[in-house]
């Protein structure tokens, strides 16, 4: 960044760090100085990954959050003193503090007191000793991902934009790698335009899937309002519609931190009211987590309206 992007953010950084903030809203100087909201965004990516080549500057930033005894409410104290997004400062200590608990404990002894535990919890001993052994195997493949805080995401620092385009397309190809593996006929729907982005052929049975990724504790059944300069938001248009059964059969979230897929029928989003639409709780979905069964029961409810 030039110095007067530095004097932006210094002037700023309090309304930066604040809700819904557009560089639009402080006037013309900011458009100028870095483009549109998602410019933005990377631009002040770029400008903290830099500066975390400087072991002096990560040092300081783990200090300053250990001596707020890491209270996460702090961390926007620390975002702003060193003009740093929120977001990307909670993103930097959840990998830096998670892979340095992994330095600390050992992975043998992680493992044996997990399958101690779950030994100590089971009422059958020959059950136990049947699982033991394919139990130990998965925690410890498993091990890595728990202290990397799942897949790592962005690597490259890429352009906020382009992340979120790709990341989409990211949670697709992970529900058809999950699917596929399960051992279902699944294919990609390459038309961008299309209302679903995956079919499924079970037993000559033609089912449209929706993919969408979830990275919070909640997903919505309808379409991103569209974006951009010049665009009307406003406009009836330009709004996200809600999702139902003439677009998809089913609605599939995949977590794109791990992996996890819920296979959610459209019979049971089009109950939901539109008002709740864009913020349904995915642990009220619980009973749809990893419930690949639901593929055939919705081509089976299918075929009985053929």
């Amino acid at each position: 960044m030039n110095k007067e992007q530095i004097q932006y953010l210094k002037d700023n950084i309090s309304a930066i760090n604040g809700v819904n903030f557009d560089p639009a809203n402080t006037g013309i100087g900011g458009l100028l100085l870095f483009g549109s909201k998602t410019d933005f965004k990377t631009a002040m990516k770029r400008y903290f990954t830099e500066r975390l080549s400087d072991d002096e500057f990560n040092q300081t930033l783990q200090r300053e959050f250990r001596d707020e005894n890491y209270i996460k409410a702090r961390i926007l104290d620390i975002a702003n003193r060193h003009l740093i997004l929120k977001a990307d400062l909670i993103t930097y200590y959840d990998s830096i503090l998670q892979q340095s608990v992994k330095n600390e404990i050992d992975k043998a002894g992680f493992v044996a007191n997990a399958i101690e535990y779950i030994k100590n919890n089971m009422n059958n001993e020959y059950h136990y000793k049947y699982t033991a052994t394919s139990l130990k195997k998965i925690l410890e493949k498993q091990y890595d991902f728990i202290f990397s805080n799942g897949f790592p995401s962005n690597i490259q620092n890429i352009n906020t934009g382009i992340m979120t385009a790709n990341a989409g397309d990211s949670a697709q190809f992970l529900f058809l790698a999950r699917a596929i593996l399960a051992g279902f006929n699944c294919s990609n729907v390459d038309v961008r335009s299309s209302k679903y982005d995956a079919v499924v052929d079970y037993n000559n049975t033609l089912l449209r899937i929706q993919i969408k990724g979830a990275s919070g504790n909640s997903i919505s059944f309808k379409d991103r309002d569209r974006g951009g300069q010049g665009i009307d938001h406003h406009h009836i248009r330009n709004q996200g519609q809600r999702i139902t059964a003439e677009h998809c059969d089913i609605y599939a979230a995949v977590d794109k931190q791990v992996g996890i897929c819920y296979l959610i029928p459209m019979s049971y989003v089009e109950k939901i009211d539109d008002a709740d639409i864009t913020n349904v709780s995915l642990n009220s979905l619980d009973r749809f987590k990893e419930n690949w069964d639901i593929i055939s029961e919705v081509a089976s409810e299918k075929n009985k309206r053929i």
